[in-house]
């Protein structure tokens, strides 16, 4: 963890120094929080999550970040915006899932890519908008010693967002949104697959084929001030007629997660 603990300080210097020769605003923070998800999308055993969480907001112009979103603004015409998305997955020890046991563990994975979005209603910066968007994201597995290529994930998404200032200057806001998930066939075979090495009379051999892989409807809210942040999340996976159903790690095919966060934010800056 110590290394992921440098990834994010390393972040923090190159925003600082981006943020000297722009106008922008940054908040730095930690916290703490709690989630509970299924081990992987489909798997019949849940953990509960206790977890350190930085945070980092930062934006500019053409640039924001803020948790798990990162916006690039890379290119835009009328209601069209390109921009970047992110996503990722916790580790799990496959000793841990009965499932599993005697396969590789899963690392990390870390997802990032373009999106293509269409304004609805609203602009990225208003308080209030409905996207409908395309993505696509290189996924790695990592467990901070090496890399590996999970493939690719993408699909569609529509999402909507409402602020609502309570106080002046601290807001409360309303997110929901919807995706249908599509992976390639290296994706789906780092959760689902089962190489010759690992298959037994209970765990025959498979492969998947890419293609659809679920799809989820998440609804969040979360509550700021100057110095602290607050928010939660419920997620709802429909996973019926997915690829990786055949799979013989594969159990359920609806799930839910949900997660709990408390932040205080001690370091404040703007510019220009």
């Amino acid at each position: 963890m110590h290394k992921l603990y440098s990834v994010v300080i390393l972040i923090c210097l190159a925003l600082c120094s981006f943020a000297a020769t722009a106008q922008y605003k940054l908040e730095i923070g930690a916290g703490i929080f709690t989630t509970q998800l299924p081990h992987y999308p489909g798997a019949d055993q849940k953990k509960t999550y206790v977890l350190p969480m930085p945070y980092i907001f930062f934006e500019s112009e053409n640039f924001e970040l803020e948790r798990n979103r990162l916006t690039g603004f890379m290119w835009n015409s009328g209601n069209w915006h390109l921009d970047l998305s992110a996503g990722a997955g916790i580790k799990v020890n496959s000793d841990d899932n009965e499932a599993r046991v005697g396969m590789p563990d899963l690392d990390w994975v870390f997802e990032l890519g373009p999106s293509l979005k269409y304004y609805l209603q609203g602009s990225p910066k208003s308080p209030q908008h409905l996207v409908a968007e395309i993505f696509t994201r290189k996924a790695i597995a990592t467990d901070f010693s090496s890399i590996g290529n999970v493939g690719w994930r993408y699909g569609p998404a529509i999402s909507y967002q409402q602020q609502f200032m309570v106080d002046g200057a601290n807001h409360l806001a309303l997110n929901i949104r919807v995706v249908a998930n599509f992976s390639d066939k290296r994706y789906l075979d780092y959760y689902y697959g089962v190489n010759t090495q690992y298959a037994s009379d209970t765990r025959p051999e498979f492969h998947n084929k890419g293609g659809y892989a679920g799809s989820d409807l998440s609804l969040g809210l979360t509550y700021k001030t100057r110095s602290i942040w607050t928010g939660g999340y419920l997620r709802y996976y429909q996973l019926s007629d997915a690829q990786q159903v055949d799979s013989p790690l594969f159990f359920n095919t609806q799930g839910w997660s949900f997660g709990l966060g408390i932040v205080w934010i001690f370091y404040h800056k703007k510019g220009k």
